[in-house]
């Protein structure tokens, strides 16, 4: 089984990855409220704390958003440099913010391609979560979010997780379930 270290907020920390990814053993290293600058302080504990994952998946900035502060994506560039040193052969996931309510959508888009800027130039896999998000969940039948219009729903883990599976089965093709 693959083993991937998630790191991130409360999207990462409140996950059923048992069952939302049954093939997958998921470190859960997420902090609720947690803003990027936070985890990038943290970053060389978790390091030290899983020395051996087969991927490592980040998660972070939906707190940042949801206070104003846009300029968070910069933090990533040195967060992926550090990881890339320390694991250089294993594939580094850097995720889209999810298209979340309670943030305009162009706030999204612009955090997003500048996520996107940071993943291609630190070799790392960009997983865009906006266009599954818009395309499986459906404001009134199958929502994504809670109430809150921040937190996932139970549809909106389901699809992240479809998302993360059908990556980490691009990434280690040898472990494709049939």
């Amino acid at each position: 089984m693959i083993k991937l270290l998630m790191l991130g907020d409360s999207l990462v920390e409140w996950g059923n990855w048992s069952r939302h990814l049954p093939h997958v053993v998921v470190i859960n290293r997420g902090i609720a409220g947690e803003m990027t600058e936070e985890l990038s302080v943290r970053l060389m504990d978790e390091i030290d704390d899983c020395p051996d994952p087969d991927a490592i998946l980040i998660q972070s900035g939906t707190n940042n958003l949801l206070m104003g502060y846009m300029f968070f994506p910069a933090i990533f560039t040195t967060m992926m440099q550090r990881l890339r040193a320390c694991y250089p052969r294993v594939p580094l996931i850097l995720c889209s913010l999810t298209p979340m309510p309670a943030v305009p959508i162009h706030e999204i888009e612009q955090v997003n391609r500048q996520l996107a800027e940071v993943a291609a130039t630190e070799s790392c896999v960009f997983l865009d979560l906006v266009r599954p998000f818009f395309e499986q969940c459906l404001p009134i039948t199958q929502p994504g979010f809670l109430a809150d219009n921040v937190h996932l729903s139970t549809r909106g883990y389901q699809v992240w997780a479809g998302e993360i599976d059908r990556c980490l089965q691009s990434l280690f093709p040898e472990n494709s379930r049939s």
